[in-house]
């Protein structure tokens, strides 16, 4: 589930006529954001619950051209259960990822 983030922040790292599109939805809403960061230098503000294959493709090659990566925690398949009883008790700072090696 998304989290409720302060959207001027990253408002302000758009260039002119850029656009943010947020995915997801967060249990409570995000504050809104300062109307100068949107109309000095046009920028836009979007949603959307979905992206296609197309937009994937070009996230990941914008992450990969940036060195942007994300924090995971890799497990084992046997782990599963506990994984869900942290997720549960929000004692889970990363993405669990499930170490496909692990299934032998």
């Amino acid at each position: 589930m998304a989290a409720p983030h302060n959207l001027d922040v990253y408002l302000q790292l758009l260039k002119r006529d850029g656009t943010m599109i947020l995915v997801g939805a967060p249990a409570e809403p995000h504050p809104s954001p300062g109307v100068f960061n949107l109309i000095f230098k046009r920028r836009q503000l979007a949603g959307s619950l979905i992206g296609g294959i197309r937009e994937t493709q070009e996230m990941l090659d914008f992450c990969a051209q940036h060195d942007i990566v994300s924090d995971v925690e890799m497990i084992p398949m046997d782990y599963i259960n506990t994984a869900y009883e942290r997720m549960l008790r929000s004692d889970v700072k990363y993405r669990f990822v499930i170490d496909l090696a692990s299934l032998k």
